[in-house]
This record gives structure tokens, C-alpha cells and sequence, in this order.
């Protein structure tokens, strides 16, 4: 049997996998602007097969089994952060991203539009200077 690896349990693609993760991990993301919310899909796109592939080489489990996932294991993202290879970079980024898109989420876009932009900006981006801003945001 081969290996098809858009192919996730019970026939569900990885896109779909992704998309039911954001909402799993994150909520609704259609309010967002649509650049973040494309960088969403994108860290989520690089996260979930290498998050898979690490579920089912936990279980031992054949290289044609996709194991169930979510809600995604906060134990298990942890020890992804252990490796010396992309597996940290991806790590990190989803870590970072859905701590600052919970951020941006919980911010009033209308008595905070400088402060919206600015870390919708910042999450498209990449990052920046995510320290400082995430201080400042925090800080209010």
C-alpha cells in the first residue's frame, strides 16, 4: 500500500486537517484581515504533517496510518521544541503565531486601530520586533 501523505484518518485531506486545527487551536479566523489570516493557513500548512508524522512515529504506528490529532497535544508541541532540525523553527513559528493571533483576536479593532495594524503587520510578517510589541501590547 502506498503512502498518500495528503491523506489524513477517516479520508480528511491536510487541508482539512489544517483548517479543523485553526479552529480547534484558534477559533473563527474569517474576522481577521485576510493576510493574516493567510499566514495562519500558511504556519498551519508547514506545522501539521511534520505534527502528524511525530504522533505517529510516538505510536509506533505504520508509515500508511494517520493518527487522530486534535486537539493538537500541548506535551507533544513541547517536545518538537527539543529537535535540532526545522522541527524547532515550525515549532516555535506556531507556537508564536497563535499567541499573537489570540492577542490580536482579543484587541478592539475600533479603539485600537494603531495597535491592531501594527501587530496584524507583525504576524504577516513574520514577526519584527515581536518583543517590543508584544511588551507594549501587553503592557495596556
Amino acid at each position: 500500500m502506498s503512502e498518500n501523505k495528503n491523506t489524513t484518518i477517516e479520508g480528511q485531506s491536510m487541508q482539512q486537517l489544517v483548517e479543523s486545527a485553526i479552529k480547534s487551536e484558534i477559533g473563527d479566523i474569517d474576522m481577521l484581515p485576510i493576510a493574516v489570516a493567510a499566514r495562519v493557513r500558511d504556519v498551519y500548512g508547514e506545522f501539521m504533517p511534520v505534527y502528524t508524522e511525530m504522533i505517529r512515529i510516538k505510536g509506533n504506528q505504520h508509515r500508511d496510518r494517520r493518527p487522530a490529532i486534535l486537539p493538537i497535544d500541548p506535551d507533544m508541541v513541547e517536545d518538537m521544541l527539543h529537535f535540532f532540525s526545522d522541527y524547532q523553527h515550525l515549532t516555535r513559528a506556531f507556537k508564536r503565531l497563535n499567541r499573537e493571533v489570540k492577542t490580536l483576536l482579543a484587541m478592539d479593532r475600533h479603539s485600537e486601530p494603531h495597535r491592531y495594524d501594527e501587530l496584524a503587520e507583525s504576524i504577516v510578517s513574520g514577526g519584527g520586533d515581536r518583543r517590543s510589541l508584544m511588551k507594549s501590547i501587553l503592557e495596556e
